[in-house]
């Protein structure tokens, strides 16, 4: 699946001769269990509705057509959803594991259904620890993978012998010479050990979130271990972890994914609300806000959105402009969808806004 950065880097080599072809490809829906699949037939007659509309406007098109339909031709599919891109001399293509609905255009890129997909998608890592052990898990699209685990290497140590040889026990049941125990050395081998497993479980909190790109963590297991693991963070990767849950550590995959997705939507739907509150604060007090459909296109052409602000229901009816995120990326801005109370607030301003660059 194509992540934000690679798709904005696929829009700034598409023109605006490109055919765009989203078609819903799950072999479960009855229409495509037929001998031929629905989503063949649709390929093939949008190809035929849009031919002399493209031989209009540029010569590439039977080139671009011959492309698409070779590939669909030998296309066998993997996923539920399919996004393609042809333009010029190139071809992309986006497994989407969710069905989408058949629409084709040609013209500019029309990405709004996949910038709906990144938005309602986004990946979260959950990270269960305790003193023993540590589990990572990665949301991706709606499902749960788990990635690695790390524990304390307990077996490795026989910390019954060390501890005795160590602290000899005097005849009359006396305490050992140099004041210790065999039980305090046991603690303090087995608190250094914990110690380096939470570092480990830090260090692969950080790696998956540079990788990935990850800016939402949630963590489980014990509360106690998981607020010292948090602690070894990052102040950036501190203020990412969204909450501790009361998650056990034997949970399953089902049970994981039930606690933490209604606290992961509730934080989304809070996130959303704040941006929009900030920006209609900015727009009204002159500050670094635009409301409204002609003050949000006309910072587009001066080059000034930061961050373009949806209605995530107009995305999803192709209800936008499926120009606006393409300006919004060509300024080097980004695109936010937003849901229920933020959204609806959205609708009194205009359904629509930007935080710029700067104030005028």
């Amino acid at each position: 699946m194509i992540d934000l950065a690679e798709l904005k880097a696929m829009v700034e080599q598409t023109d605006e001769h490109t055919l765009t072809l989203y078609l819903n490809v799950d072999n479960v829906t009855p229409e495509n269990q037929a001998q031929q699949p629905a989503w063949r037939i649709f390929a093939k007659n949008k190809l035929f509705e849009l031919e002399a509309f493209g031989k209009s406007q540029t010569g590439a098109w039977s080139a671009i057509r011959q492309r698409v339909e070779e590939f669909l031709e030998q296309y066998q599919p993997s996923s539920k959803g399919l996004a393609l891109f042809a333009w010029d001399e190139s071809l992309q293509t986006v497994e989407l594991p969710l069905p989408v609905e058949n629409q084709g255009v040609f013209g500019n890129a029309q990405i709004a259904p996949l910038l709906w997909v990144l938005d309602e998608y986004e990946p979260y890592l959950i990270v269960l620890v305790d003193q023993e052990k540590a589990r990572f898990f990665l949301t991706e699209l709606g499902s749960i993978g788990f990635r690695e685990g790390v524990e304390v290497d307990l077996e490795g140590y026989d910390f019954v012998e060390r501890t005795i040889a160590a602290n000899p026990n005097p005849v009359g049941g006396g305490n050992a010479v140099h004041g210790g125990s065999g039980k305090d050395d046991f603690n303090a081998m087995l608190d250094e050990h914990r110690t380096r497993m939470y570092r480990q479980v830090a260090a692969g909190i950080e790696q998956y979130a540079n990788q990935r790109g990850i800016r939402r963590i949630l963590l489980g297991g014990s509360e106690q271990s998981a607020h010292a693991v948090k602690n070894l963070l990052p102040t950036k990767l501190q203020d990412s972890i969204i909450d501790v849950l009361p998650i056990p550590m034997r949970a399953n995959l089902s049970e994981i994914f039930e606690q933490m997705q209604p606290r992961a939507v509730a934080y989304e739907r809070q996130q959303e609300l704040r941006l929009v509150q900030e920006v209609i604060d900015f727009a009204k007090s002159g500050g670094r806000g635009a409301l409204g459909t002609k003050a949000v296109i006309d910072a587009l052409t001066m080059q000034r959105v930061e961050l373009l602000i949806l209605v995530w229901s107009e995305v999803d009816d192709g209800g936008v402009r499926p120009d606006l995120p393409l300006r919004a990326f060509a300024s080097g801005g980004q695109v936010e969808l937003v849901h229920g109370e933020a959204a609806e607030l959205l609708k009194q301003e205009g359904g629509i806004a930007a935080r710029l660059y700067y104030a005028l």
